[in-house]
């Protein structure tokens, strides 16, 4: 099944780089692909409604969950009740059950983990021609977890928040983090290097008792920094 080939692919992805690597990715690697970038809900909408009103077909969507101005899972469902054809593929930070299900629930076809390499983002995508999920291992591994009832209990300091507050640039740093920012996008942003932005996140790190970027983007979310 050749998806991705001279087809139109809407990517929805509000950090630009990110953005920007998918589109160059797919245009790079897929013979004739026509990406069509989006950065919000809104111009994801638009696209959409554009190609439902000249009977155009949307054949791939790669789907950030965490938007400016809404969540991805709405434009998923957009999807699946206007676009049936169209393969809705997840591409977000968030590994955490609610979202995952969530997204499938609406019916999202793939969950791809940000931070991979080129070549990994490129093998998932190839998946897609030859009919097989593009799911990252993580994302299968939970998935079997979670139907056979074995998911890592959280330990109980891990679920308390800690005494030790952040200080206003930690959460000035983890507001980003929410937003799907690398450490090198937030030394960029903030002016400042990126040691000193690697040890601020250390600090966060320690002081919620995470320990990964997407448990920082759930924290960010839950304080209403996003």
């Amino acid at each position: 099944m050749d998806v991705v080939s001279a087809r139109n692919v809407i990517v929805v992805e509000d950090n630009r780089e990110t953005r920007q690597w998918i589109c160059d990715t797919l245009r790079h690697h897929f013979d004739r692909a026509n990406p069509l970038p989006a950065a919000t809900c809104e111009e994801a909408e638009a696209i959409l409604a554009d190609a439902e009103a000249h009977g155009r077909k949307i054949d791939l969507a790669l789907v950030d969950i965490n938007l400016p101005d809404g969540s991805g899972i709405a434009i998923i469902q957009r999807i699946a009740r206007s676009f049936p054809e169209t393969l809705p593929v997840v591409v977000t930070i968030f590994e955490d059950d609610a979202t995952l299900f969530n997204a499938l629930a609406a019916g999202a076809r793939g969950y791809v983990l940000k931070g991979v390499r080129t070549e990994s983002l490129v093998e998932q995508i190839r998946r897609i021609e030859q009919d097989e999920p593009p799911i990252s291992p993580q994302i299968a591994h939970r998935i079997l977890a979670y139907f056979r009832g074995k998911l890592p209990q959280v330990p109980a300091q891990e679920t308390v928040e800690s005494t030790e507050r952040l200080t206003q640039r930690e959460v000035e740093i983890l507001r980003l983090l929410g937003k799907g920012l690398t450490a090198v996008d937030i030394s960029v942003a903030l002016g400042i290097s990126r040691n000193t932005c690697a040890t601020h996140i250390k600090a966060i790190y320690r002081k919620l008792g995470i320990s990964t970027r997407a448990e920082a983007a759930l924290e960010a979310s839950r304080r209403g920094l996003v």
